[in-house]
């Protein structure tokens, strides 16, 4: 069996999911495919590979907030709306991490964009001007 290659992998499941497969046999699928060519260590990487392709495409985009406290339900929805309309997908999953070390502000990231807004990101910004 000749090798493929995992972005070609990730297209073909963003192929399936688009087209309404259910995700957990597309997932199945995928497993079994990376197990036969040996590949199980590079799961997460299709995973990012799928997000990636699958904000491309305008269809998902998968968020991650970071900030330094819990955002409210109103925020994370705010959020959703934003990266909506600036990736033009036409859904969007939003994972929160909170992490003190960001001091305030937040950082938001999908597969294709950062937007970093973080007190600790100007305050580096600051040190590298002084």
């Amino acid at each position: 069996m000749s090798k493929i290659s995992r972005r070609s992998l990730a297209n073909y499941g963003v192929d399936q999911l688009v087209a309404g497969k259910p995700a957990k046999s597309v997932a199945k699928h995928l497993v079994t495919v990376l197990a036969e060519q040996g590949l199980l260590s590079q799961a997460a990487f299709l995973v990012d590979d799928i997000s990636w392709e699958l904000e491309n495409r305008q269809a998902l985009a998968v968020g991650k907030v970071t900030s330094a406290q819990a955002l409210s339900a109103k925020i994370q929805t705010e959020l959703k709306a934003q990266i909506k309309k600036a990736t033009g997908v036409k859904e969007v999953l939003l994972d929160s991490d909170v992490d003190k070390s960001v001091i305030g502000g937040i950082r938001l990231e999908t597969s294709r964009q950062v937007w970093d807004s973080t007190v600790s990101r100007k305050l580096s910004e600051l040190r590298e001007v002084f």
